[in-house]
């Protein structure tokens, strides 16, 4: 049986539904393979990666952090990702590349090599709607707090770090939310399952502190088109009883850049709000490559 898609693993490209991984392995069982998502966006001038060199390094970053070897230099990783896209003819979707342990292990320990995964596909052709212009959610405050850095290393994108999430996510639907926010264990906002969160006041814009969340790849170009704009950004501790001081509120990340928040549990925010608005179309005319100044996070992809 065949899929149509192809993926690369290990330098060769091979048909996807052929890329498979003993259920024994260690990463599969043990949750330690590391990863990275990122979006294929459509531009004026065809389809690029948005922010392909931060992804690639944070990638590395994760692999380091876990005491990972990856095999290939990140230049080979960056050529696969390019190769896959045109292959697959993607022109809107995601990519996302695994570095993980594929030998069968009964230890807590790995012992064998490791393997790198690359897949590149269209939003239809992985199941994931397209975000739409008027997304929005609710959102729960979950009781699962965010994994404290003193056990784990939560600055790296682990698998296994993301169990944490689905139990926040699956708690908070399970009360008829849309989504889940999650506390760090001082008891301050971190971030949601999978997205770093912005609280908007007036015109001033306030965001966690990194000590306890993923240092999000779009949070981060969203923080610079915020100075740009004009509109002051802080990076503070924020606690629940502070919501209600807070007018507008959104979620960021790789799959939804700007996904405005309805409500916080009883808080309801204006939705979207102006500077919500305002920052959205700012990071769509970014991603379409429409502002000369944020090329530098466009990587166009060759046509055949």
């Amino acid at each position: 049986m065949t899929s149509g898609i192809t993926t690369w693993i290990d330098g060769e490209f091979i048909d996807c539904a052929q890329a498979t991984v003993p259920l024994l392995s260690h990463s599969f069982s043990r949750g330690s393979a590391v990863f990275e998502v990122m979006a294929v966006t459509s531009t004026a001038t065809g389809p690029a990666f948005f922010c392909l060199e931060e992804h690639v390094d944070r990638f590395l970053f994760s692999a380091g952090q876990t005491y990972m070897k990856v095999p290939f230099p990140r230049e080979t990783i960056c050529e696969a990702l390019m190769e896959l896209a045109r292959i697959n003819s993607v022109t809107a979707g995601l990519a996302k590349f695994f570095a993980y342990y594929p030998d069968i292990e009964f230890g807590t320990t790995p012992s064998g090599g490791v393997s790198v995964a690359v897949f590149c596909f269209n939003y239809s052709s992985c199941g994931i709607r397209k975000p739409g212009e008027n997304d929005s959610v609710s959102v729960g405050i979950s009781p699962y707090r965010k994994l404290h850095p003193q056990t784990t290393t939560v600055h790296a994108k682990v698998v296994g770090n993301y169990v944490n999430g689905y139990l926040a996510r699956m708690e908070s639907r399970s009360r008829g939310f849309d989504e889940a926010l999650m506390l760090d264990t001082g008891g301050f906002i971190a971030e949601g399952p999978s997205a770093n969160i912005f609280l908007i006041r007036g015109e001033t814009v306030e965001t966690p502190t990194e000590e306890n969340v993923l240092p999000g790849i779009t949070r981060k170009v969203i923080l610079e088109v915020l100075d740009d704009m004009g509109y002051p950004e802080k990076q503070v501790h924020i606690r629940p009883g502070d919501l209600q001081r807070y007018e507008e509120a959104f979620f960021s990340g790789t799959t939804n850049p700007v996904l405005p928040i309805r409500c916080i549990e009883r808080k309801d925010f204006i939705c979207p709000g102006p500077l919500t608005r305002e920052v959205r179309r700012k990071i769509e005319e970014v991603l379409k490559g429409a502002v000369p100044r944020y090329e530098k996070y466009l990587t166009r992809i060759p046509r055949d």
